[in-house]
């Protein structure tokens, strides 16, 4: 079959799995800390580095690294002036046992289309999960359907609890209509009812249909996270199957702070409940969030791929609870001011978190951003980025994926072929000016089996192979862009 044999393929770009797991974090209080410098009673005071010609710098400090790149040491005049920075976070791996406490809702969908192995395999998940806590932990267990249904309140979970909850998870039976908002909602309440700091305070979400009870809209939804996320609840989605809505599932993990899945066969849940509960126990940062301070006449064009708020020249992309071996990858594009020959400087990176094997320390690293302007062609030639290059590649590569299988979603297959070959030449062309990029020719062959997806699709508009081809592409592309 055309589908396996591209599947097959394609995950070389997007993962090794069957279902796409799109990492992000949890959890953050409310504090300020002032970006020029360390919080009092954080980390020792270091001063911030003058702003270089370099196009990478480095600052390690406590579990985190933080690295800026530039697409280029030097920028040409007269020009556009445009310059592509990579913001780069890597977490150092989680060493010993001790993990913080969690503080879980899990929600599970109980409609009519959730009948047979969905909700069999979500049953053994739920109980999959419940064996790995321990009596430090809580969780709360809410079920939805056309109603809402808190089914085990907010509690320890003792060895007395875990028996009462696997009667509560036995007793879930499917019927009605999706009120995945009610459930959604009723969850970070149960979480927010014991919030505190020092804990993973999460919602899991898993859901195999349409939202069309309760709130709806996808904008109204996940702007409700986002306000629940900023006093700390985080919230991670699962789509079961391939009749869900992916654009709300991924709006609601990324304003919330939590990890997206796609999860095509529900034999997989219980694999994918591993792998969030081993992000959760490895983590070794809380409150995590990214700042750029922009410098006067420089302009901030783009931030790929994160929700982000900006308040005049600050831009504040929160990233709330990093795990282990986790990396986090932030490009924007910028325009330089073009005025007059010599250096330049961008703005500042500044990144503030809480270092949990520090005992929740604070902790703070910070890079500057400069660059030369020069009229020497050559000089900028010579001083191309050429991982910063690469990283722009793959996240104009992502867009277009998500906008081709927004178009097949709509019927248009056409117009869904033409963006991804218009894009695997444009990325075959910045291979080649790269004098040979392995990882864009990746990029190039994923497209090309992308198409031969389509086309198959193309076929079957109607069939769930093809609405699985649009969520695992859609699935893919996020991911990449982080």
């Amino acid at each position: 079959m055309k589908f396996a044999r591209t599947t097959h393929m394609i995950l070389g770009l997007f993962m090794t799995f069957s279902f796409i797991a799109c990492a992000s974090s949890n959890k953050r209080h409310v504090r300020t800390r002032s970006s020029a410098g360390p919080v009092a009673g954080g980390p020792t005071a270091t001063r911030v580095p003058v702003a270089t010609s370099s196009t990478t710098n480095t600052s390690k400090s406590g579990s985190l690294t933080l690295t800026t790149s530039l697409s280029n040491s030097h920028v040409l005049m007269p020009g556009k002036g445009t310059l592509h920075v990579a913001i780069d976070l890597r977490a150092q791996k989680a060493t010993g046992n001790k993990r913080l406490p969690m503080n879980l809702a899990l929600v599970i969908d109980r409609s009519g289309s959730m009948r047979g192995d969905k909700i069999q395999d979500a049953r053994a998940a739920a109980r999959h999960l419940m064996k790995q806590l321990s009596a430090k932990d809580r969780i709360a267990i809410i079920s939805y359907a056309d109603d809402v249904r808190v089914d085990l309140p907010s509690s320890l979970a003792t060895a007395d609890l875990k028996k009462k909850a696997m009667e509560v998870i036995g007793k879930i039976q499917p019927g009605g209509s999706t009120n995945l908002s009610g459930g959604l909602f009723r969850g970070q309440d149960e979480v927010e009812r014991h919030l505190a700091a020092g804990q993973v305070n999460r919602v899991i979400l898993m859901s195999d249909g349409l939202a069309n009870r309760g709130l709806t809209d996808t904008k109204a939804i996940s702007q409700h996270v986002q306000k629940a996320s900023q006093r700390g609840v985080t919230s991670t989605t699962m789509g079961v199957g391939t009749d869900y809505n992916e654009d709300l599932m991924t709006a609601v993990a990324d304003r919330a702070g939590g990890n997206y899945y796609f999860i095509q066969e529900s034999k997989q849940i219980v694999h994918v409940f591993t792998e969030e509960l081993r992000r959760m126990f490895s983590t070794v940062a809380q409150n995590t969030v990214m700042e750029i301070a922009i410098e006067d006449g420089v302009d901030l064009k783009q931030v790929f791929g994160y929700t982000f708020t900006r308040q005049n020249d600050k831009v504040t992309i929160p990233l709330a609870e990093i795990f282990g071996g986790q990396k986090r990858s932030i490009l924007l594009e910028v325009v330089v001011p073009l005025a007059k020959e010599g250096k330049v400087t961008v703005g500042q990176v500044t990144l503030n978190y809480d270092d949990v094997s520090a005992g929740l320390k604070p902790k703070t690293a910070q890079l500057a951003l400069g660059v030369t302007v020069t009229k020497n062609a050559k000089l900028v030639e010579n001083n191309r980025n050429r991982t910063v290059e690469e990283r722009l590649g793959e996240v104009q590569v992502a867009q277009a994926i998500e906008q081709a299988a927004d178009h097949l979603k709509n019927g248009r297959f056409g117009e869904a072929k033409r963006v991804l070959r218009a894009q695997q030449a444009m990325t075959a062309s910045q291979r080649d000016n790269l004098g040979g990029s392995a990882r864009l020719d990746e990029q190039v062959q994923a497209l090309k089996v992308l198409v031969s997806d389509f086309e198959a699709a193309e076929a079957a508009p109607a069939a769930a192979p093809s609405r699985a081809t649009i969520k695992r592409a859609k699935a893919g592309a996020y991911k990449l862009k982080r």
